[in-house]
């Protein structure tokens, strides 16, 4: 068999040497460089690659190093040949290497998509009673440094509270209790500690007490479902992976709370609890319709106070971004309104 040619490291200093590799028997390969002779056996070889790498590189045990000029020559008897021949040609296939972008891409987007709120849900549910109410009274705080104490009379809190109980909370009424706006301004948030709160200003902006009702039985359906605590779970997706590899929940459920008042609901999420409190209303002969006037009625009033607020010469999509607090947390409110409308019309005509 002819000899390869190969470029040689001796492992003493970083020179390369041009060099010859030829096979003594199946067991051992003899190398020529610079008048010399080595002979090094295939159990003390190791072949390595790098992704991209075009030559095949031989550490040997010395120190010494190997490097083909193409690829490994076919009596070259080292193990695992064929299996690094295989990589190095998927490395410098294009179509491979597209596929594997792709492949990569849409594992992550799956991940991010189905993958981290699937984990976010899973944890959700399974956390203990008392985990929930803790994390639950923390963000209760968050909100509490957020707002100021309430301004209506005790008379109408109680009343919005007789109505919740008579109407909305099913045997398992949760807290409710106001605020007055403050930074989060008109607004209506549950909490997982089994506590809705209402501002003064949503309440003051309600033209009738069934529309409160509806925004009642709405955070009901977050509620029972556990939506922000979900959500909250879900933008912490990074951190629910560092759990589960490292088992150190600290850091998560610190930074929870913050996350639970901050939680930008999904469609979803906003469309199921929708759907919660339409049959709520609907079980207790009470139109849909409010609660729909009353969105409506919430986005224009937004609306207008953002407009107020924005300097002359914003641009059409800076005036968008920012329309209040309670629609950056309840998106496509439009959508929401159709579906309430098309829900009311659809319980109207069969019944």
């Amino acid at each position: 068999m002819q000899a390869q040619d190969i470029t040689f490291y001796d492992g003493h200093i970083s020179k390369p040497y041009p060099a010859t590799i030829a096979p003594i028997d199946r067991e051992t390969v003899l190398i020529c460089y610079n008048q010399q002779r080595r002979r090094y056996a295939y159990a003390d070889m190791q072949l390595i690659g790098a992704l991209g790498q075009i030559r095949p590189v031989v550490e040997l045990k010395d120190d010494a190093r190997i490097e083909f000029p193409h690829m490994l020559p076919e009596w070259f008897e080292l193990n695992k040949k064929r299996v690094q021949h295989s990589i190095w040609k998927l490395e410098r296939s294009p179509s491979l290497i597209l596929f594997s972008l792709v492949f990569v891409a849409a594992f992550i987007f799956a991940f991010l998509k189905w993958g981290i709120p699937g984990a976010a849900n899973y944890v959700a549910m399974q956390l203990p009673a008392d985990t929930i109410s803790k994390l639950g009274d923390q963000a209760q705080e968050q909100v509490f440094d957020l707002t100021e104490p309430s301004t209506l009379p005790l008379a109408r809190q109680k009343q919005i509270i007789q109505s919740y109980q008579d109407v909305v909370a099913n045997g398992q009424p949760a807290k409710v209790l106001f605020r007055a706006g403050g930074q989060i301004g008109t607004n209506a948030l549950a909490i997982p500690n089994n506590t809705i709160i209402l501002t003064d200003e949503l309440v003051n902006l309600a033209k009738d007490d069934h529309e409160i009702i509806g925004v009642l039985a709405h955070e009901q359906g977050h509620l029972v479902e556990r939506h922000s605590l979900k959500q909250a779970l879900s933008s912490l997706g990074f951190s629910l992976l560092f759990v589960v590899v490292t088992g150190d929940s600290s850091s998560l459920f610190t930074s929870v709370p913050v996350a639970i008042v901050g939680a930008s609901y999904s469609r979803n999420f906003e469309s199921d609890a929708d759907q919660y409190a339409m049959h709520v209303l609907d079980k207790n002969q009470i139109s849909s319709l409010h609660l729909a006037n009353f969105l409506a009625r919430m986005e224009a009033d937004a609306r207008a106070e953002e407009e107020e607020k924005q300097p002359q010469g914003k641009s059409e999509e800076e005036e968008d971004g920012g329309i209040g607090s309670f629609f950056q947390s309840h998106p496509a409110t439009q959508e929401r309104i159709a579906a309430i409308r098309q829900f009311n019309q659809q319980q109207r005509l069969s019944n």
